[in-house]
């Protein structure tokens, strides 16, 4: 994946993850705060509902009392003793007996003392207590509901003041009482005291209110993703890419000859990654690294070669495949290597680069090699005295093969002496010595004179396709 691409899936994974966690912090936020909204309403409902309950009850409870201690006469004492209970009930006015009459009704007891029989509507019989209005009574300038409760010929009632069940209500608008369900809104509960009277939430244009904390948790969040979240995505879409282009081979091998100049043989050749898709070799190379891959790619390296030759030609040659530190870190690798058929095992050479992980976890390294050893793999260390302290290494770690580096190659007095010394190494430790760089046909002249036989580089043939290797051969 090249930068530009990576810089792009970085961009559209910020921005989607961004979208997507702050759509569902305004969905989450949203949901609490909802259910926060209904929790703190239901307790101010219940509150107005057991209120307002308790009110009617007190004027159910007279009501009866009337209908029990009226008896057909309407005597100064009872009116009086009516009057002093309504001082009991906040917002009461007035109480008032209606009897049934032909077909209309007469007031024959009522609190405010009139004698006259006035003719009003004839009651109607029902269960329980029924509530009306509000009504306007011009003598009262003032609503009122009336309450009442009606048997076979009576009417008992009571006038109570619109404004003490407002009272009651505190004016809010979370909950009112509806009579006949007149009101429109949610029913929130039926009365349990009045048979037609309900209790409503009505509709109301809802204001929304916007999380102060909004705001910096969605910068937090975004921050998380540009640190945190969206570098392991890249991550994994960049080895998921690898990976890819691994199965579909993408990547494939070339092979470059190391040529023995005492008779022109073939000692072994060096396995090399190419890619069809024209990312240069070595960024290839680096991001396989990066993206700890390298045991995976170095398995298909090796299953190329056994799918690219057959067991004979397999046999016969040695293959030199390039792997880290981190492939002998690995007992995933190792596992993975003693599995394979003998045949491979003894004609590959796992070529090592220097490298100061060798040193740090050398016990694991040392252990991991011996094992591979005992299967018939042979070890090379290459740039032989480049970078590291490569004397360290030969003392330290079993190698079968040193391969010296390309710019020793230049005709300078101190590269033929450091040459010299390696070949004085070598001899004497038994290792193999190959010479890579070699480009022209001075430079194989000069590195045979020195003492160095094994040779490498394009002088002798670049590194080409499994089937040019065999013509090669």
């Amino acid at each position: 994946m090249s930068t530009k691409s990576r810089m792009l899936i970085t961009v559209i994974i910020n921005f989607s993850l961004v979208v997507i966690l702050t759509s569902s912090l305004y969905f989450i936020e949203s949901k609490w705060h909802q259910q926060r909204e209904l929790e703190s309403k239901e307790k101010i409902q219940q509150l107005y509902f057991s209120e307002m309950e308790g009110y009617f009850k007190e004027v159910a409870n007279f009501i009866a009392f009337i209908s029990v201690g009226y008896t057909d006469n309407c005597p100064r004492s009872f009116v009086l003793q009516m009057r002093k209970e309504l001082f009991n009930i906040p917002g009461s006015i007035e109480f008032g007996v209606i009897q049934k009459d032909g077909d209309h009704g007469v007031v024959v007891c009522n609190s405010w003392g009139e004698n006259e029989r006035i003719e009003v509507r004839k009651p109607s019989p029902h269960e329980g207590f029924l509530i009306t209005g509000p009504h306007t009574i011009n003598s009262l300038e003032m609503p009122i509901f009336v309450i009442k409760k009606t048997t076979e010929n009576f009417e008992f009632n009571i006038l109570i003041k619109k404004s003490s069940v407002d009272r009651f209500l505190n004016n809010s608008s979370d909950i009112v009482i509806s009579i006949n369900d007149k009101e429109l809104g949610d029913k929130y509960r039926n009365s349990d005291i009045i048979d037609n009277l309900s209790y409503v939430v009505p509709i109301t244009d809802s204001v929304k209110r916007y999380n102060l904390y909004f705001v910096p948790t969605t910068l937090l969040l975004f921050l998380v993703c540009i640190f945190l979240v969206t570098p392991r995505i890249v991550i994994l879409l960049e080895r998921r890419c690898i990976r890819g282009k691994i199965k579909h081979h993408v990547y494939y091998n070339e092979y470059q000859p190391i040529i023995d100049t005492n008779d022109q043989s073939l000692f072994s050749i060096e396995v090399f990654l190419r890619s069809k898709d024209g990312v240069n070799v070595k960024d290839s190379i680096d991001q396989i690294k990066n993206l700890d891959l390298c045991v995976e790619y170095t398995l298909f390296q090796i299953n190329l070669i056994k799918s690219s030759f057959n067991k004979a030609f397999i046999s016969n040659n040695s293959f030199q495949v390039n792997i880290s530190s981190l492939h002998l870190e690995s007992d995933f690798f190792v596992r993975k290597m003693l599995t394979l058929e003998n045949e491979i095992c003894s004609s590959l050479i796992l070529e090592v680069t220097e490298d100061e992980n060798l040193m740090l976890e050398k016990n694991v390294i040392k252990d991991h090699m011996q094992k591979l050893k005992q299967k018939g793999y042979r070890f090379a260390i290459d740039d032989f005295g480049v970078e590291y302290s490569s004397l360290s290494y030969v003392s330290e770690f079993d190698f079968d093969i040193v391969k010296t580096d390309k710019i020793f190659i230049e005709d300078k007095a101190k590269n033929t002496a450091i040459l010299k010394s390696i070949i004085t190494l070598t001899n004497e430790l038994g290792i193999v010595c190959i010479a890579e760089g070699i480009e022209t046909e001075k430079d194989s002249q000069k590195i045979s004179q020195l003492g160095i036989h094994l040779h490498q580089g394009w002088f002798h043939s670049r590194p080409m396709k499994a089937e040019d290797i065999l013509a090669y051969y």
